[in-house]
């Protein structure tokens, strides 16, 4: 690897292994409420890596002493909530109308149908 001097030496990835363990990263970090609970929505789902997903967990705790009354808003309508596509909401409206609505005749996906069914339930 040739440094910046133009002189060989060793590139920082591979120098940075042999720090010891004790050694960290001092970061500030700026973000609103609005992108935060964007990044808690995702990050603290029980699908994602559980390295995030444990410091997103302490962020929300912090988040939810910080600001209740936000929190409380962000769990209802987020957290707790379901967003439908377009032909999601075609078919919660066929189920409505009594129809019988399988994967076949709902124009979905079968990913996108096994969500739909997994927050509205089967029909039949």
């Amino acid at each position: 690897m040739i440094s910046q001097e133009g002189q060989q030496g060793l590139a920082r990835e591979l120098a940075r292994m042999n720090l010891p363990m004790n050694v960290y990263t001092q970061w500030y970090w700026k973000t609103n409420l609005h992108n935060l609970f964007n990044f808690l929505r995702l990050r603290a789902d029980s699908h994602a890596q559980y390295e995030i997903r444990v410091y997103a967990e302490a962020l929300a705790r912090i988040t939810r002493d910080w600001v209740p009354f936000a929190w409380s808003a962000f769990e209802d309508y987020r957290m707790g909530g379901a967003q439908l596509s377009a032909k999601g909401v075609e078919v919660l409206k066929r189920r409505l109308a009594g129809e019988v609505v399988t994967q076949e005749t709902s124009g979905m996906s079968k990913g996108e149908w096994r969500e739909f069914e997994g927050v509205w339930g089967t029909n039949g």
